[in-house]
């Protein structure tokens, strides 16, 4: 479905550009261009939202907290319920808590664009406050957690002796869940998406020449950033989650995109609605299958002081030539298994976690099968059903679905959202 709904967006776009080519060339007024272009946006989303669950698309409002702070001007926001009517105007405010996305929109989006979009953005952060948050935030950072982290939450206790990089996305990710998305949607601007990379990280190097500068860490990045056809889209697990990688910048933070644009506004938005309001992931389709992106920035903790964090990062230089490959998707596959790895997943589907370090029955199955349990537990945590955390082994999946093909093999994987299922279906088809 959401394959259908991205392309019928990417057409009305499309088609709608050229309305306002055609109809509005002579227009040089700034402020009815921005209009223009803010009601374009405004178009896109409504026929982007489901209806009946009172979410609205308001143009030109605020956003103000519990002590009254308000915000700047923000050009349009997806919002839930009505507002407070601004006393003798036509404009709204609304809570921080009522606010699902803020969308800035630029008719040509370049470097300063970025940034001033950036500080608009960023103005939303600033204006939040601690509260207790939604049932929906909970579930959300859970899987954004195990998608980066390749692990479970870890509860309160737990925290306490976190690495120190697990530690600071931790609380990245809570507050990832917990704020309004920020979205910058550029119609013109660089040609390609080696123009966007390029212009994106020249001016994050200007910035931050001098050294650390508060207010460019990770969390402080929009979502996703459009400029025409190209896009830089966070990684933080909502929905996008690659997990940290072998290397010394080992979190690739933002992923670029030149091609569908519609489609990641719209993963974006339906990822968070589907939590907030237990939307079944039917929405989505039943085409499980992942999209591959360029690497862009890739970034590490660094430690300041003894009270103060930074982060460095690290870019993925890429030429026009790469970038122009066709990157199309990857449909998603099972794993397939050892007979021992299926053995191993089958008991603890029954008995629960395994203590690696005194699990009698485990080693003594592992010695007669002839495999080393350092290699084997590791080419086990390679598979993505399980994880591994102080000795302790348990499944990383939330519904593990295993089962033998006419030749014999084994195959595993996740079927919480019917992944596993659909899968086979196909196949048998």
């Amino acid at each position: 479905m959401i394959e259908t709904v991205s392309d019928f967006l990417e057409n009305f776009r499309n088609h709608a550009l050229n309305k306002i080519k055609e109809d509005d060339s002579d227009i040089n007024h700034r402020p009815t261009i921005g209009n223009i272009f803010e009601g374009l946006t405004s178009n896109l989303l409504e026929k982007a939202i489901f209806k009946g669950l009172d979410l609205r698309i308001v143009e030109k409002s605020f956003i103000y907290n519990d002590s009254g702070t308000i915000s700047p001007e923000m050009d349009c926001l997806l919002v839930v319920g009505e507002g407070k009517q601004i006393s003798f105007t036509n404009q709204y405010k609304y809570h921080i808590k009522d606010v699902i996305a803020v969308i800035q929109v630029k008719k040509k989006l370049y470097a300063n664009d970025i940034d001033d979009s950036y500080q608009n953005l960023k103005s939303v952060i600033d204006i939040y406050e601690p509260r207790e948050a939604d049932k929906y935030v909970g579930r959300s950072l859970r899987d954004a957690y195990k998608a980066i982290a390749s692990k479970e939450l870890p509860n309160a206790e737990r925290r306490k002796s976190l690495p120190d990089k697990e530690e600071l996305l931790y609380h990245y990710l809570v507050m990832e869940a917990i704020h309004p998305l920020r979205i910058v949607i550029g119609y013109y601007g660089y040609n390609d998406e080696y123009g966007l990379r390029e212009g994106f990280i020249n001016k994050l190097e200007e910035i931050t020449k001098e050294g650390p500068v508060r207010g460019y860490s990770p969390g402080s990045f929009p979502n996703l950033i459009i400029c025409g056809n190209n896009t830089i889209v966070k990684n933080n697990g909502m929905p996008i989650g690659v997990p940290f990688m072998d290397t010394k910048f080992y979190w690739p933070i933002l992923l670029t995109s030149n091609e569908k644009a519609m489609y990641y506004l719209l993963e974006l938005i339906w990822t968070r609605l589907s939590y907030k309001y237990e939307i079944s992931s039917q929405i989505f389709g039943d085409d499980f299958h992942l999209d591959y992106m360029h690497p862009f920035i890739s970034c590490k903790e660094r430690k300041i002081d003894e009270e103060n964090w930074g982060w460095e990062y690290n870019y993925h230089g890429l030429d026009r030539k790469k970038l122009s490959e066709p990157a199309g998707k990857e449909e998603w596959k099972p794993v397939e298994l050892t007979k021992a790895q299926y053995s191993v997943l089958y008991r603890m589907s029954g008995a629960g976690a395994i203590d690696l370090y005194n699990d009698k029955q485990l080693h003594d199955f592992l010695k007669k099968e002839n495999e080393d349990l350092s290699s084997f537990i590791d080419k086990l945590v390679a598979t993505r059903l399980v994880y591994v955390d102080e000795g302790i082994m348990d499944f990383l999946v939330d519904e593990l679905l295993m089962t033998f093909s006419p030749d014999g093999k084994v195959y595993g994987g996740e079927n919480k959202n019917g992944q596993m299922t659909n899968y086979f279906m196909k196949r048998m088809k």
